[in-house]
């Protein structure tokens, strides 16, 4: 039996902006998604999902040699499946066709937005034994940060130049990372048609060399204090440009702390300062990590 596992992440910059090469600074966290294959010698490839309560949330079974379903719980699901295990077919070097049985799970709620897809697509690539890249931007209109974080176990800088992914695994360790504090918005973000609104606004170059500034700013910030502007910044680029209002604008207007989103605007985690948990649990927010709960790092 082969058994592969992926990071789940977060987007602390560049949202947006990293789809046309602003440098980006993302974190893969503790929670990921693992695999498991098992081979038999029918012309048959089973493959069960299962959810954090370890329970099935999702099953069907394919021709191994060409993929046709066979039977399935989720007509839609089954789509998207049949599309990730083609794709890696073909890509693969010797147009591989597995048979035997897949089981994929997961390790935090799927609609908490940490990668169940971008953690999915990492394990299938090294399970056909190809470029996790090559299957990203083949099937998904993502930037690729989060298959950056699904093999990384350091923060990283992620950057597209020539529509080419650049990784930098950096040491982001801050000394002030105990005043940082991660909150579940309640509700996921549909990140694909986030990137397609995106992309039909009119761009300013300008804003990919200010986000990467702001980046680099963040990455070097000494302390709480130097964090705080440069996500303050940060927000209020963003707003400008996706037309939104933040999300402390939207929610939470009397923290006492900043407040940043992560990845898409409008669901998924936010990352907030002044470590106060109680005001988001008063609020109704009942999912929040401390850095070192959430952000995976080999040197903690």
């Amino acid at each position: 039996m082969k058994k592969i596992h992926s990071n789940g992440k977060l987007l602390i910059t560049g949202e947006y902006l990293v789809l046309d090469g602003a440098i980006s600074l993302a974190l893969p966290c503790n929670y990921g998604q693992s695999l498991s294959f098992k081979s038999h010698n029918k012309n048959i490839l089973n493959w069960i999902s299962l959810d954090v309560n370890k329970e099935i949330w999702f099953e069907a079974s394919f021709e191994a040699s060409s993929f046709k379903v066979q039977k399935t719980s989720d007509n839609n699901i089954v789509k998207w499946v049949q599309k990730i295990l083609k794709a890696s077919s073909e890509l693969s070097k010797s147009k591989k066709k597995l048979k035997g049985t897949i089981i994929n799970e997961l390790e935090f709620p799927s609609n908490w937005g940490l990668g169940s897809s971008s953690t999915l697509l990492n394990n299938i690539s090294n399970l056909y034994e190809i470029d996790p890249y090559d299957l990203h931007f083949s099937t998904t209109n993502g930037s690729g940060y989060d298959i950056a974080c699904a093999s990384c176990n350091s923060s990283l800088t992620y950057q597209i130049i020539n529509d080419k992914p650049i990784v930098n695994p950096i040491d982001w360790n801050p000394d002030y990372k105990n005043e940082i504090i991660f909150i579940y918005l309640n509700k996921k973000q549909k990140s694909n048609l986030e990137i397609k609104r995106y992309n039909k606004l009119k761009k300013n170059p300008d804003l990919v060399n200010e986000i990467s500034n702001i980046t680099k700013k963040i990455i070097r910030s000494k302390n709480i204090t130097e964090f705080e502007k440069f996500i303050d910044q940060h927000e209020l680029i963003i707003s400008e440009l996706m037309q939104t209002k933040t999300v402390k604008e939207k929610y939470f207007s009397d923290y006492n702390g900043s407040i940043k989103s992560l990845g898409a605007w409008g669901g998924d985690f936010i990352l907030a300062t002044k470590n106060n948990k109680n005001y988001f649990l008063e609020k109704g927010f009942n999912t929040v990590f401390s850095f070192s709960e959430l952000i995976k790092n080999k040197n903690y």
